[in-house]
């Protein structure tokens, strides 16, 4: 699935839901996750996305709909059996 782990934080789970659907929409492959610890100490709603490449094209997609994110967090894929649902 994904090796590398690239996530969006937010302030807020509103503008984690916002974003998310918009990529959604957009046919991004992406799915909820729990903020890296790495990343931020507070416990916290990210989105993680799959091509790294996507990030300027997430940022547009956020300022566009006025969605507000706190920034991008790119951290190692660890346990590969970790996140899978399927």
């Amino acid at each position: 699935m994904m090796d590398a782990r690239h996530y969006v934080l937010f302030p807020d789970v509103a503008n984690a839901k916002a974003l998310y659907g918009l990529m959604k929409t957009a046919g991004m492959r992406c799915t909820f996750a729990p903020t890296p610890r790495e990343a931020d100490r507070c416990c916290g709603l990210a989105v993680l996305y799959q091509d790294a490449g996507d990030r300027e094209r997430i940022e547009r997609m956020a300022a566009e709909n006025s969605v507000r994110l706190l920034r991008f967090f790119d951290g190692a894929a660890g346990d590969p059996d970790r996140m899978k649902f399927c």
